[in-house]
């Protein structure tokens, strides 16, 4: 009886492996990116010149009454335009908060004079702040690698907020005692 049992096990093993590695999938083929949106030439990097010209696209898309300034309602019709785009073609697109949006309108540091509108020299001013922030070697490119650091970055800074963790304070330097 035991070796009956233990043959029917063994055997049962067998059957459940050779099946298993029927059923390995196979992985698939890498694709490549996509090249990146502010790359006209499509080479790979980004340089100031189509950082700026993507901006200019931008801005003209945002700016409905062509009166050269952006407006909060301008910028909220084009975020809404954008989100549905993007539902439409089948984008996982995060659901807002209860409440509505945390940014209604201008977004943090997009109004830097708070005059209620961004204006093309703004707009292009956030953009080359920006790009200098993601170009960590300073040689006027963004190439892939500083792309993939700058995304990790941003991954960093949101989970940071999220959590509530604050970056530590820079250290003083300690007061000096008193004499006496």
């Amino acid at each position: 009886m035991r070796k009956t049992v233990l043959t029917l096990m063994l055997a049962a093993s067998a059957i459940t492996s050779a099946a298993s590695a029927q059923t390995a999938p196979v992985p698939a083929p890498a694709t490549p990116r996509p090249p990146m949106r502010q790359d006209a030439n499509r080479d790979g990097v980004i340089t100031r010149a189509e950082a700026i010209a993507q901006a200019d696209a931008r801005f003209a898309q945002m700016d409905t009454d062509r009166d050269g300034r952006v407006s909060a309602g301008e910028m909220r019709a084009y975020r809404t335009a954008m989100h549905d785009r993007m539902v439409a073609n089948g984008r996982d697109v995060p659901v807002p908060p209860p409440g509505g949006r945390k940014h209604d309108g201008m977004g943090r540091g997009m109004d830097p004079n708070r005059d209620g509108s961004v204006t093309r020299e703004e707009f292009e001013a956030r953009a080359l702040k920006r790009f200098d922030r993601m170009d960590a070697n300073r040689d006027g490119t963004i190439d892939a690698t500083e792309r993939a650091n700058a995304a990790e970055m941003r991954r960093v800074d949101r989970r940071e907020r999220r959590e509530g963790v604050t970056p530590p304070a820079p250290a003083s330097a300690p007061a000096p005692a008193p004499a006496r």
